[in-house]
């Protein structure tokens, strides 16, 4: 009996000229690292797939509204000499009382960032960099590689990591400031590839800010993986920067593992590159748990913003909550994704997702898909999607107030970005926000 071997997968000439670069980065790496190393294998293995797989086209449904053709033309070099200039980085940091850290094209640079000395025990902070030093250390970034290594950019980021950071708090351990991580480009063209660890023990509390931006010539490539888990009771609030230069790349994967009453609560707000997708990935597998996720974006030019969720409600009685708001202008396309999939053992469960979209332009595009799978029958879930343009009875109704047209449309846009900053607990935080995200769109909407 003769047995058919599964086809090979056929890549174009872009997509191969791009895999066979990063497939050559990744062999220098392991070679630097050592035959022996135990992350040498697991680097093989990542890359083993990655060469399987390849990058994703428009004919895969997850991507179908997210063209990577402009990302294949640039090979992205990996260990460039920074530009570190202490006064411009501190003028990008962002404006709240925290623990300031810094990452300058990849890499932790402890002259950037505050002395942690002062910190509270049960506190353990490294970098990714030191752990990869140790036989067995990279194994604290990998818990979720299955899923990390589904999409194409976990492979790559498994596969040319080199640095990045672990925070835990042991149980019942609450900073009283927050942890704020700046990621800062200086080089033309570079790839940055970082991951995150996050352990909170029963009870803890964290804040955690980390913002993506560039000074300089900064502009390049920045694929991020970040893995959080809470257990019991832990609490957990987070904030996601990102306006990194218009013509960077940004690919940002998160996997959060929630326990019994675990607090979760983000916000992503995606200003920069020409494309970014950012990627939440929330496991709810104990009772009483609360999520909120919520993002905004505001695109302009020809700029691709993909916002995506997946949220599972394993066990009774969790809870939670999105809002996904998008504005886009000129020719902008606008992607979200969103899916809450209900166990059968999750009765009990509340899930709301919603997406709202405002379009400047009739030449902007809005793709928006919410999903619910729901296999329990006592639940309270809903979603919803909605895209449109300013209505032209609230720009009359502010005109006869005294402001001009273009003022009305500002005030309107801006209202309507800030909505998913409201429930930014802290107050200083939501007031940085909310200055921030005015200076940056304000210009655009002149």
């Amino acid at each position: 009996m003769t047995t058919l071997s599964k086809p090979m997968k056929k890549f174009s000439p872009l997509a191969q000229a791009a895999m066979d670069y990063y497939q050559s980065q990744a062999k220098q790496l392991m070679q630097a690292e050592g035959e022996g190393h135990a992350v040498t294998a697991f680097r093989q293995a990542a890359l083993n797939r990655f060469l399987e797989q390849g990058f994703p086209t428009r004919k895969d449904e997850d991507w179908q509204f997210t063209p990577l053709s402009n990302f294949l033309k640039t090979h992205y070099a990996f260990n460039g000499v920074s530009r570190i200039d202490e006064a411009a980085i501190a003028a990008v940091k962002p404006k709240v009382d925290g623990w300031h850290l810094v990452f300058v094209d990849g890499y932790f640079s402890e002259i950037l960032s505050d002395d942690l000395a002062g910190m509270p025990s049960g506190v353990s902070l490294e970098s990714g960099k030191d752990a990869l030093d140790f036989e067995q250390g990279f194994r604290v970034f990998a818990d979720h590689e299955t899923d990390i290594e589904q999409d194409a950019f976990g492979m790559l980021n498994a596969m040319l990591f080199d640095d990045g950071l672990f925070i835990e708090l042991a149980a019942h351990v609450r900073l009283a400031k927050p942890i704020v991580v700046s990621y800062v480009q200086t080089l033309a063209s570079h790839a940055n590839t970082t991951r995150c660890k996050i352990k909170l023990g029963r009870g803890a509390q964290l804040q955690l800010i980390e913002q993506y931006v560039a000074i300089d010539a900064g502009c390049g490539f920045e694929n991020s993986v970040c893995e959080i888990d809470l257990a019991e009771q832990a609490k957990m609030s987070q904030v996601i920067w990102q306006n990194l230069p218009e013509q960077g790349m940004f690919f940002n994967n998160q996997f959060i593992d929630l326990a019994e009453q675990a607090q979760f609560n983000t916000h992503y707000i995606g200003l920069g590159s020409a494309i970014s997708r950012h990627q939440n990935h929330v496991q709810m597998a104990g009772e009483r748990i609360e999520s909120e996720q919520n993002s905004i974006c505001f695109a302009r030019n020809q700029q691709i913003m993909d916002t995506r969720t997946y949220t599972g409600h394993s066990v009774e009685w969790g809870a939670s909550r999105q809002l996904h708001k998008l504005v886009l202008a000129d020719q902008a396309i606008g992607v979200f994704n969103g899916m809450i999939k209900v166990d059968q053992k999750a009765q009990k469960t509340d899930g709301m997702m919603d997406n709202k979209n405002l379009l400047l332009s009739n030449k902007a595009q809005m793709n928006a898909k919410p999903q619910l799978e729901i296999y329990a029958d006592d639940v309270k879930c809903s979603h919803g999607s909605a895209s449109g343009q300013i209505s032209a009875d609230q720009i009359f109704y502010l005109q006869a107030r005294g402001l001009t047209k273009q003022q009305a449309r500002q005030l309107v846009t801006l209202a309507f970005l800030m909505e998913p900053l409201e429930s930014v607990a802290d107050h200083a935080v939501r007031d940085w926000l909310q200055q921030a995200l005015s200076a940056a769109v304000t210009p655009y909407l002149n």
